[in-house]
């Protein structure tokens, strides 16, 4: 275990690009949130990895990051929602989600990113996987974290989101950061996709458990 000192990078830190990431013309109206003071330092122990780093960067110095209005929510220590929490409350994986891979992200409709620690298997190493809420198989993005965060605040979001462009719960003004949709029919049944599933609002945290219990580990 490397101590703090070790991990927090005052010469080149990398929040400075995801400050730059976020102000970006054109980009996609993110938001940077400050971050839970009681939380950065416990958050980025935990990681271990330096603030130079977008991971550590995020995780330790903001609260998260908000995108499209809050449609997208990158996980840092933040206090109304944050990657600890999310991955390792006290007493057990509050997500149920292993060591060998961690949930950074999610989406207001369900869809859920996390990074590769294995659990994926090995040639995905370090690349983050996307569970779309209509689906049960995980996607391999093909990039890694830096580069998906950096696709998610000036990319085109259209390449995930886009068949969304009509869903009244999507183009709606989204919940609060810790609150997500939860839709019956599930969206990925046929059901669904012949109706108007019913939509609620349920909790964050419990919205990814259940997307991982229901969805497991299958990729394509």
């Amino acid at each position: 275990m490397r101590p703090l000192g070790e991990l927090i990078d005052q010469h080149d830190p990398g929040i400075a690009l995801v400050r730059e990431w976020s102000g970006a013309e054109g980009g996609n109206a993110a938001s940077i949130l400050p971050p839970d003071e009681s939380l950065r330092d416990r958050t980025l122990l935990r990681l271990q990895v330096t603030t130079r780093s977008i991971l550590g960067a995020i995780a330790h110095d903001s609260g998260g990051v908000i995108v499209a209005e809050g449609r997208l929510r990158i996980l840092g220590s933040g206090t109304t929602r944050s990657l600890i929490a999310c991955n390792e409350p006290a007493g057990g994986m509050r997500t149920g989600a292993p060591d060998d891979f961690i949930v950074v992200a999610d989406d207001v409709l369900g869809g859920v990113y996390a990074l590769n620690g294995g659990r994926f298997g090995r040639e995905g190493l370090g690349e983050v996987f996307y569970l779309a809420a209509d689906d049960l198989i995980w996607s391999c993005l093909d990039v890694g974290y830096s580069d998906c965060v950096s696709w998610c605040l000036t990319g085109d979001l259209d390449m995930l989101y886009g068949r969304f462009a009509s869903f009244r719960p999507f183009t709606d003004p989204p919940p609060s950061l810790d609150k997500v949709y939860s839709f019956y029919p599930f969206l990925w049944t046929k059901e669904a996709s012949e109706g108007s599933p019913s939509e609620r609002v349920v909790g964050a945290d419990d919205g990814v458990r259940v997307r991982l219990e229901l969805a497991g580990f299958q990729v394509q």
